[in-house]
């Protein structure tokens, strides 16, 4: 995910958030340069004094609602990863209690890591170099997050059948996988139920209409500066509306998801090993980009 290192940071943030705006901006600069210099007469048509700041309060509580939502959505899945991280550290640590130095604990160890990979894997919309050469660390065939989770539910049944686990100790584990099933969970419905698309459409609608009739007024009443200012103003609102829908979908894209590659490498590390190669971070500390 985007973070600031070193005194350029805020710039290269910036710049990673403008390659993924230019295509909104260069229309918006195509649209304004189109109409500039319109016949006073036509502006004061289009965008009337009544108008323009009713349009902008609705636009402002309609944009100000999707901004709620988005990082309300944003947040729980920070805190569903985090709740996957803390129920591994649960699940380690359970297994070690329960069966000591066993054989068995390094394999399920193992699974629950891959869990998190794969996990990290079906949320994600695009691939990536570092997730690909995390989920080829397994030399068997891909296989679901469900059907891992099937596996580690068998894995307990066949812990108690065989005497490792007390029945006790069964219902302890059965706690823990309950609990990083409903987390999962989590994390698959706010990947599957998005905000409905006719609101995305509705609100990106209204804040570039909102825009360009500002910047149409502006141009008519304070040429030549008023154009330059009711430009900015335009592709302030623009981005604004874009960064609430880039935060809306907390998985996608890479560079502005959550750090779900840094999470999995913890898991890794806290089951594994801090030398193992799967707890190594996908990047350098002082990278802008981890994610």
């Amino acid at each position: 995910m985007l973070r600031q290192v070193g005194p350029l940071g805020s710039l290269k943030v910036a710049l990673y958030l403008l390659r993924h705006l230019w295509t909104d901006f260069l229309v918006a600069a195509l649209l304004c340069v189109g109409s500039l210099r319109l016949n006073p007469n036509l502006a004061q048509m289009l965008a009337p004094e009544v108008l323009l700041p009713t349009w902008g309060i609705a636009v402002s509580v309609f944009t100000g609602f999707r901004q709620s939502q988005a990082y309300e959505r944003w947040w729980e899945a920070r805190k569903l990863w985090g709740a996957l991280l803390n129920h591994s550290r649960s699940w380690r640590d359970l297994l070690r209690a329960l069966l000591g130095d066993h054989d068995q604990i390094s394999p399920l160890l193992d699974a629950q890591v891959r869990l998190a990979w794969t996990m990290n894997a079906e949320l994600r919309t695009d691939s990536q170099s570092h997730l690909r050469w995390a989920l080829s660390r397994w030399s068997d065939a891909p296989i679901s997050a469900d059907q891992l989770l099937l596996q580690q539910a068998r894995a307990i049944e066949q812990l108690h059948r065989s005497g490792a686990v007390d029945a006790w100790g069964r219902l302890q584990l059965l706690g823990v996988h309950s609990q990083i099933s409903d987390t999962l969970g989590g994390l698959e419905r706010i990947r599957n139920h998005p905000l409905p698309a006719p609101y995305d459409v509705f609100v990106r609608v209204a804040v570039w209409s909102f825009g360009y009739l500002l910047f149409l007024r502006m141009d008519a009443l304070y040429a030549p500066v008023g154009a330059w200012v009711g430009f900015v103003v335009m592709l302030l609102f623009i981005a604004v509306e874009r960064l609430g829908a880039f935060v809306e979908t907390p998985f996608a894209p890479a560079d502005l998801a959550l750090p779900m590659n840094r999470i999995c490498a913890s898991i890794s590390r806290l089951l594994l090993t801090d030398a193992h190669p799967l707890a190594q971070p996908p990047e350098p500390e002082t990278a802008l980009v981890w994610t």
